[in-house]
């Protein structure tokens, strides 16, 4: 067999196969994976946080949780419009996949599936849709909501006129 069993290995090995039970980047928890990967049969690959991502450039920086939608000067902006049907996703911070990475621009991390916290507005039961409401970059339940206006559902209830913040399910019809 050609391979290596690593445990506090911090030097290049050339080997066919590394057997380890954790891989720790550097000390700024960064590290590189290049070439191409599968996963094996019967295996998992499991993650922290719950939201696949991708990099869209926006006309500014926004806070996580902003709604967005597909314009303005950039790829992405903040919703302005209720029930708007261009809806891009929502501003995340945590993502456990991030797709795009060398997005140029003032880069922001649209979640567009998965579970991620979402600024609210109005009264909202578990499993409502949520669409662009009507507060800029905010989403508010919709009992009727139009063809491609869907944000996701949402995963808590709220009810609220001031703008708060609630875990949705974005990128569910």
């Amino acid at each position: 067999h050609n391979y290596v069993s690593v445990e506090n290995l911090s030097a290049s090995v050339a080997t066919n196969e590394v057997i380890t039970k954790k891989l720790t980047a550097t000390p700024g928890n960064t590290g590189v994976i290049s070439g191409s990967w599968t996963l094996a049969s019967g295996s998992t690959l499991q993650s922290t946080y719950a939201d696949l991502a991708e990099y869209y450039e926006a006309d500014k920086e926004y806070d996580a949780g902003t709604v967005m939608v597909f314009g303005g000067n950039k790829e992405v902006t903040n919703s302005t419009t209720v029930n708007d049907t261009k809806v891009a996703g929502v501003v995340t911070t945590d993502p456990a996949y991030v797709m795009n990475i060398n997005q140029t621009g003032i880069k922001s991390c649209i979640a567009l599936a998965g579970r991620v916290p979402c600024k609210v507005i109005g009264k909202i039961e578990k499993g409502d849709l949520m669409v662009v409401g009507i507060v800029p970059g905010v989403a508010m339940a919709s009992a009727d909501p139009k063809p491609g206006s869907i944000i996701g559902k949402a995963l808590q209830n709220y009810d609220s006129d001031i703008v708060g913040m609630i875990e949705v399910a974005v990128g569910r019809l």
